[in-house]
């Protein structure tokens, strides 16, 4: 048995179903290699930026750094994966706009060194109808990825 060429077998794949799929292996990579899992049941802050004396990405930042010390989520030393789920029971959030300042929030409270590519993959947040509103936060340590400074 011959293999074609991977760009033969790609030619009728649009952009957007490429795009999925590599959310979906990111996805995956994130089930398996997790070792770091944060839970957060509401309630807590909001999950849309606010102009007050102490920000949203602050007050998700000191609630994080607690449940990691909690349940011994180390401080980022090099590159990780990151995974966000967001369940809701009412209205969902804009997972746009929650992901970034969930991302904001990890770096602010040492669980991230970085948003650029050097310190944290690509992810995307994912919406899910449920019975209560809860944020899962999974991290891991890509491998090779560990940065000085």
């Amino acid at each position: 048995m011959t293999r074609e060429p991977l760009e033969r077998l790609l030619e009728n794949v649009s952009d957007e179903e490429l795009e999925s799929l590599r959310d979906a292996i990111l996805r995956e990579e994130g089930r398996r290699r997790s070792q770091f899992h944060l839970t957060i049941t509401a309630p807590y802050p909001p999950l849309i930026p606010d102009n007050q004396a102490e920000s949203a990405v602050t007050r998700w930042a000191k609630l994080l750094a607690w449940l990691a010390k909690d349940v011994g989520v180390t401080p980022a030393s090099g590159k990780r994966g990151v995974s966000i789920r967001l369940v809701f029971a009412t209205a969902p959030p804009d997972p746009r706009i929650a992901g970034i300042l969930l991302q904001h929030a990890l770096v602010e409270a040492g669980l991230l060194r970085g948003r650029a590519p050097e310190w944290m993959d690509a992810t995307q947040t994912e919406l899910e109808p449920g019975e209560a509103d809860a944020v899962h936060i999974d991290l891991w340590e890509k491998p090779g990825s560990t940065h000085s400074g």
